[in-house]
């Protein structure tokens, strides 16, 4: 749920923790509301979430509290003993209090719920810090509730068995290291995230002291003790001014830390390995040497990253705490060097800013907020510019890749937290903004502000703009599909509401949802991925899309509720800004008819079939006669590609005529389809637009679907259809399909409908297989499906569903294929989207995205694959979820080259894909890979809106990009002044 972002309320608490049953989804639904009540109830309790103190003891035995009471029972440990409601609400998921007291690290870490466990430990923790104690607010006080010293102890050992797992210290880094800053485990330092959360947790509570947070958020440094200390001059309340006192303190401590330099000679000290000795004395060196804010910056981004290379090659989990360690006393000290030196960036050259972008991508990797593939992609594009002159088209696309990096600060936290959030979000709200406030309080913090001044400097040279609202960005803003949108803003969409969508409003989502019905515009906290159905649907249509970083979610919430226009051109430049009259002239033809019109083509239709087909009988140009364009063209793939398509069956229109739509409806005296053609031209006849016609087509809809979904389908239909599987499929049972809906109102010209219908994967059983049958045929009549169909249909009864059931294939990896550069249209240029499993970005995950380059087989980066769970075909039908791997790298080298001989041959072997207009157009192809073997899915054509391509006001936007072809601009030079 994306909401508006309030500020944060923390204190600095570092507090307990057993462990939780953490089973994803195992909440009763209607229970996370009484859960919220109970969670408010417990933090203005003396005892929070306890009901009264016990020892625990090793043997299970559970004592009243006395001195040594465990003794007789092989030890134990004194704490709070959970109330009733709090293990109802541990065991319903929910990992609240939990204690590290006299845990078994290794044991614990072995559960198969530790990683939902831990990410949701790490989030309270934080909750601790954001909400002024959380639970623990006023029981912090309660003696005998929690043990300082055994909770320290309890967490240095949990990290030290992490630590010892080379897993952990590699594809779960940022993890592990957000655990070390978070959970008690040594001597506590100051810190400047800390300091971030106090002042946030005590604007909430005075809110004349949120000017001067604010201050302190966004431009922090040693004066603010002496501002705070003033401040709380003007306290009357005795305990808030002692919180501000106590906050100006912290502040003195990080600005008078123990200098890094020494840390780092400290660290080496306790360190065997001389390598990494002679790196953290080297590193020391060089911080000596120059103390400027400037060389600060760069030095600490290096040791962040030479402390992550460092980790593998270290013998012992103490040494490696150690480092890890010292890597956050490292970025506490880049985050405030990086303040200092953003200031005084604007006397920089931009070569010297390009130098600090450098570094800020290093200490990113060095946190764990940039995957190493990242990293080397974006020190890559960095030392393709040089230094001097570069064209100045270079520099923006330079400047434009540089963009991408806090976005995948974000996917990159988000693969290890969102279910944590998703699930601790339900019973507190609170929990949402622990993602951004770990970005705001990262490398990406300065990285972004620098990135904004040069990509505004970039931007004037060249004459183009982003806009938000009255001021000029230079960053923050991605385009995902062009489009022209006015309509008024949605700041907040719970999943609860989907049903209630606005069809005109621009929503702010956490991601592009699947399920998605029509509206106006999109921008997205979390990208996904430009292949997925509902992006290729919104890019068909014209609707714009945008990708929003996090640092500009709360000043985009901040306009809910206001009328806005959202214009997103071609060329990539995006403006956010209030609707005036001044715009009227854009919209003033908002009636005309729609720019896509599904029109199928009737004459075609065959409906005389009505036998079963299979797959290998199926071409191309049976698209929209007998079957849909899914069938057909895979079909036509089979026959051109015979090894890479799967053995299917195709149930035709002329069936489902003869099933479902000559049979007798009701008492009517007529049959469904003449009551369904009767029905449509009766609401067609209503005021357009009108609350009656509106009501009527949700009944008549609702009505279709349910005579579809209950239709009888006879004994002859399933003894064709068995006999039919059986030529197809063999005698291995149980049969295992994917039931495709197949209709002849998609992949039309100037429509894709990708995604609409519905799709069920891996039926298991003939069966199973026959009631699937009936939920695909009915889905085109699903509120959805029907929704985003009307606004762009005539005569609906003729839509028509076929049905493809194709064998389930166990992909290791599946994605999405353009065969174009959806971004600049070079036809020499393939689009990839992939994740692990079945459905891969499809359904929006956020996937491994790339473009390769097919002269030379080079691969350029837009994201790696962050989805925190992957799917496999369970023997019982349906999909299991097991987690992802999180690897830095899904396609390899082999299987790319498997898609570059696929684009060469399709032309040869494959009839022409063309446009609404008959012009050459780009293949979109559903592909999967099988032990390394290409496999193809499905084949559409790729296509854009030309309402979008056409308008004026996005052509406006783009033409100064052209113009920026053979211009230059000279790194040695500073930025012009804003």
């Amino acid at each position: 749920m994306i909401r508006r972002i309030p500020a944060l309320i923390t204190a600095a608490l570092l507090i307990p923790a057993a462990q939780a049953s953490t089973t994803p989804g195992a909440e009763p639904a209607d229970r996370s509301s009484v859960y919220a009540e109970w969670i408010e109830e417990m933090k203005a309790s003396p005892r929070g979430p306890f009901d009264a103190i016990r020892w625990f003891c090793e043997d299970g035995t559970i004592l009243p509290p006395k001195a040594f009471a465990c003794q007789p029972h092989g030890g134990g440990h004194q704490h709070g003993r959970y109330s009733e409601r709090t293990q109802e609400i541990r065991a319903a998921g929910y990992a609240v209090a939990t204690f590290l007291a006299g845990i078994k690290p290794r044991e614990f870490v072995d559960d198969p719920g530790f990683l939902d466990t831990w990410a949701q430990m790490l989030v309270e923790r934080y909750l601790f810090a954001a909400d002024d104690g959380w639970i623990l607010r006023r029981a912090i006080s309660y003696r005998g509730a929690i043990q300082e010293e055994d909770e320290r102890d309890g967490g240095r050992r949990l990290l030290l068995e992490l630590a010892s797992r080379d897993e952990w210290i590699e594809t779960r880094f940022a993890s592990l290291r957000l655990g070390a800053r978070f959970l008690p485990h040594g001597e506590q330092s100051a810190s400047a995230q800390k300091v971030r959360q106090v002042s946030a947790s005590l604007s909430e509570q005075d809110e004349n002291f949120m000017r001067l947070r604010a201050k302190i958020h966004g431009a922090p440094d040693h004066q603010d003790a002496a501002r705070v200390r003033d401040y709380a001059a003007s306290v009357r309340d005795p305990e808030l001014k002692q919180k501000y006192l106590d906050l100006a303190d912290e502040i003195d401590e990080v600005y008078k830390a123990e200098p890094i330099s020494h840390a780092a000679r400290r660290t080496a000290e306790s360190i065997r390995s001389a390598g990494v000795r002679a790196a953290l004395e080297d590193a020391a060196t060089a911080l000596d040497a120059d103390q400027s804010p400037e060389a600060e910056y760069i030095h600490t981004g290096r040791l962040l990253a030479s402390l992550r290379g460092a980790l593998p090659g270290v013998g012992t989990s103490e040494e490696r705490l150690a480092l890890l360690d010292l890597s956050i006393r490292a970025e506490d000290d880049h985050f405030r060097a990086g303040v200092a030196a953003r200031r005084a960036a604007t006397v920089l050259s931009r070569e010297e800013q390009l130098g600090m972008l450098r570094a800020g991508v290093l200490a990113a990797y060095g946190t764990g907020l940039l995957k190493a593939r990242e990293r080397t992609e974006i020190l890559g594009i960095l030392d393709t510019l040089g230094d001097g002159e570069v064209p100045l088209d270079r520099y923006l696309d330079a400047l434009a890749a540089l963009n991408r990096v806090p976005g995948w600060g974000n996917r990159n936290l988000q693969f290890y937290f969102s279910d944590a959030v998703a699930r601790l979000e339900k019973i507190e709200p609170t929990a949402a903004l622990f993602v951004p406030d770990q970005l705001r309080g990262s490398p990406l913090f300065a990285f972004s502000h620098v990135l904004d001044r040069l990509a505004r400097d970039a931007n004037r040279a060249a004459g183009i703009r982003h806009k938000l609202f009255d001021r000029e960005i230079g960053t923050g803003f991605r385009a995902l599909n062009p489009g022209l949108a006015r309509g008024v803003l949605h700041a907040e969409l719970n999943a609860d509401d989907l049903d209630s969508i606005d069809p005109n409003g621009i929503y702010l989502l956490p991601e592009t949802i699947a399920e998605l019905r029509p509206i106006a515009g999109i921008l997205t906290a979390g990208e996904g991925n430009p292949l997925s159905h509902v992006q290729l649907l919104a890019r068909n249509l014209g609707i714009p899309n945008v990708a929003v970083d996090a640092g500009l979610l709360e000043e985009v919430a901040g306009h809910d509720g206001q009328e806005v226009v959202l214009a997103v051109s071609a060329g990539g430049l995006v403006q956010l800004v209030a609707y005036d009259d001044s715009w009227e002239r854009y919209f003033d033809n908002a009636g005309a008819e729609a720019d896509v019109i599904i029109r199928p083509d009737l004459e075609k239709l065959d409906l005389s079939l009505r036998d079963f087909v299979n797959l290998r009988d199926l071409r191309a140009r049976d698209s929209g006669r007998i079957v849909g364009p899914k069938a057909a063209k895979l079909g036509e793939l089979k026959h051109s590609f015979p090894e890479k398509v799967t053995e299917g069956v195709a149930i035709p229109f002329g069936l489902f005529r003869e099933v479902v739509l000559d049979k007798p409806y009701r008492d009517s005296g007529q049959t469904v389809y003449e009551w369904m053609s009767a029905s449509f031209r009766a609401i067609e006849a209503m005021p357009e637009g009108s609350r009656e016609q509106a009501e009527a087509a949700e009944a008549l809809r609702s009505e279709v679907y349910g005579q579809i979904l209950d239709a009888d389908l006879g004994d002859d239909f399933r003894a064709g259809l068995q006999a039919r599987l059986q030529e197809a499929l063999g005698d291995e049972k149980p049969w295992r399909v994917f039931v495709r809906s197949d209709t002849n109102v998609e992949d039309l010209p100037g429509f894709t409908g990708a995604g609409l219908n519905l799709t069920l994967p891996n039926v298991v059983g003939f069966e199973n297989i026959l009631s699937a049958i009936n939920r695909v045929w009915a889905s085109p009549y699903s509120a959805r499906a029907f929704a985003w169909r009307q606004s762009h249909m005539r005569d609906p009864e003729n839509v028509y569903p076929a049905v493809l059931l194709l064998k389930t294939v166990d992909s290791d990896k599946s994605g999405v294929l353009v065969t174009t550069d959806i971004d600049t249209g070079d036809r020499s240029v393939l689009s990839v989207a992939v994740s692990e499993g079945p459905g891969g970005a499809v359904e929006g995950q956020a996937t491994e995205s790339i473009r390769v380059d097919t002269r030379d087989a080079s691969v350029r980066l837009l994201a790696t694959a962050t989805a925190p769970w992957r799917y496999i075909s369970s023997p019982d039908g349906g999909l299991d979820r097991i987690r992802a791997s999180g690897a830095d790298v899904l396609l390899r080298p082999d299987e790319i080259r498997q898609l570059i001989a696929l684009y060469r041959e399709l032309p040869e072997r494959f009839p022409p894909i063309v446009d609404d207009q008959g012009n050459p157009a780009p293949a979109d192809i559903e592909f999967a890979f099988v032990d390394g073997n290409l496999q193809l899915l499905q084949l559409r054509p790729f296509l854009e809106s030309r309402k979008a391509r056409g308008s004026s006001v996005l052509a406006g936007m783009d033409a100064a990009l052209k113009s920026a072809a053979g211009r230059t601009i000279d790194l040695k030079q500073a930025p012009a002044a804003p």
